[in-house]
């Protein structure tokens, strides 16, 4: 196992727990920031399509074991992951830094939104309509994801994408 890979597994542990235990607490009419789709989506973008496809399976497994909820949890980031791959920008692609953060933003809003839409579609603990539960809490969901996802890229995922 390269160590790359062994630093990616253990970051995507700790912001597994960070999600579950902190940022699900922060809710908003019940949505909340999605730090595990930010992270997919960064793989996304730099990895491309099948390992951000497989880290989005991991991530539903840790998620799904630590909320009860294993089969949706799985199913749904893996078609995050999946989608957000398509974002990807090789290293040979002479796409600018710029241009890869717009990436990003955008594998971002996807993984989350798909995410939520699969979420929302088979679990439903308020009775709403599924209409306002993809419609309003899925772009609100995309949103809040996509704020976090700034302050991430302020903070720490800058210099990646100016490789």
């Amino acid at each position: 196992m390269t160590r790359k890979l062994s630093l990616s597994i253990i970051i995507l542990c700790i912001i597994a727990l960070v999600q579950e235990f902190g940022f699900s607490r922060l809710t908003l009419l019940q949505v909340f920031p999605d730090a595990l789709s930010v992270f997919i989506a960064f793989l996304a973008v730099r990895h491309g399509q099948k390992t951000s496809t497989s880290f989005g399976f991991a991530a539903g497994i840790i998620t799904g074991i630590l909320s009860g909820n294993l089969g949706l949890n799985m199913l749904a980031k893996t078609i995050g992951g999946f989608l957000a791959g398509y974002f990807h920008s090789p290293e040979d692609s002479h796409a600018t830094a710029k241009q890869k953060t717009r990436h990003f933003y955008g594998a971002v809003l996807t993984a989350e939104f798909s995410a939520h839409t699969v979420i929302t579609s088979g679990y439903n603990p308020l009775g709403l309509s599924l209409e306002y539960r993809i419609v309003t809490l899925g772009l609100l969901a995309s949103l809040l994801s996509l704020i976090l996802a700034l302050i991430a890229n302020r903070l720490f995922l800058r210099k990646s994408f100016a490789d």
